[in-house]
């Protein structure tokens, strides 16, 4: 029977959960019977961060991702992780006593519930920390420049952040073919409000608090970041910020070249996050050519940007509509 949970890792400074549910014998029916009721939890994970860890991490991963949560701990070396395991969601659990598993059926429609319940969750128990990053189990990013780039981050500002990759001017895929298919008495509008793409982005405790409590309120919707991030932050009123321009890479061919560009040419990434492309080592790899490049590395030149020098395919979008395209060829 398919099953996630949710597991906390510990490092310096930083607390990485790693998300995962488990499949019960009744699904909740609505958002409020998740938010508002006592949650079930068939593990719950103890933790015992500095007095005020600079963040939480949040890893949505599948129950049959081993490896990927295992290439999330593995990018962390001993001075970050306290112990590393690549046993089976179980034995994570019997080793580690950090997984977290809530009782909502495996599904890819759940993934708001999900979403929200690892906000609630961090909001809730952790709430001296000061950020709450919520990423993708398939996302790969470099831990050294996220602590240094939250820690820049003026402490006045903290309170009321949120902040990733903003998508605006989107709407609905109304084709019944498409992954994204959303009918009209699921969302009525045209346009979807502007919100951040669920691979990785940065919250406050208060202000997952306050998409928490605002949840139960509103008509579940299944696309988790559209609901999340974009609905309930526009009715809140919250404002959303973009991560700088060098922060993101949307495609994996660019992140595969900015990795060899430091190991082949000693150029240092100036890139943060990426999508891993189907690689589940690339986390790792990412993590340990920065520390390889640290002392070694020479910065880009500014007139040759990797997305210039970089060999992939045409040009893609991030969301596509669904429908196919026909051209003429001569043979």
């Amino acid at each position: 029977m398919p099953r996630k949970v949710l597991a906390a890792l510990l490092l310096l400074g930083i607390t990485l959960l790693i998300w995962i549910y488990q499949t019960s014998n009744a699904e909740f029916d609505n958002t409020v019977s998740l938010l508002k009721e006592n949650q079930v939890y068939f593990y719950k994970p103890i933790i015992s961060p500095p007095t005020s860890p600079l963040a939480i991490i949040l890893v949505t991963s599948y129950v049959g991702h081993v490896e990927l949560r295992s290439a999330h701990r593995r990018a962390m070396t001993s001075d970050y992780l306290k112990s590393i395991t690549q046993s089976a969601i179980n034995d994570e659990s019997d080793a580690f006593h950090d997984i977290l598993q809530g009782s909502f059926y495996e599904n890819y429609r759940n993934l708001t519930y999900k979403h929200l319940m690892g906000l609630q969750w961090a909001s809730s128990n952790c709430r001296t920390t000061s950020f709450i990053i919520k990423v993708d189990d398939d996302t790969v990013f470099n831990f050294d420049k996220t602590y240094s780039f939250l820690s820049h981050i003026p402490i006045k500002e903290r309170d009321d952040l949120i902040i990733g990759y903003t998508l605006k001017n989107t709407s609905p895929r109304r084709n019944k073919q498409n992954k994204w298919y959303v009918t009209w008495d699921e969302y009525s509008r045209q346009m979807y409000p502007p919100y951040l793409s669920g691979w990785y982005y940065i919250i406050s405790p208060k202000l997952a608090a306050m998409i928490c409590s605002e949840a139960p309120y509103h008509p579940y919707f299944w696309i988790d970041d559209i609901f999340v991030t974009g609905i309930l932050t526009d009715y809140i009123g919250i404002k959303l910020k973009q991560l700088p321009d060098n922060f993101w890479l949307e495609y994996y061919e660019l992140l595969d070249c900015c990795l060899r560009d430091m190991l082949n040419k000693g150029i240092e990434c100036e890139y943060v996050v990426g999508p891993n492309g189907g690689r589940n080592e690339l986390l790792v790899e990412f993590n340990d050519s920065f520390k390889i490049c640290k002392n070694n590395c020479t910065s880009r030149d500014i007139n040759k940007k990797l997305k210039d020098t970089c060999v992939m395919p045409g040009d893609r979008t991030l969301f596509s509509n669904g429908q196919a395209q026909v051209h003429d060829t001569l043979l």
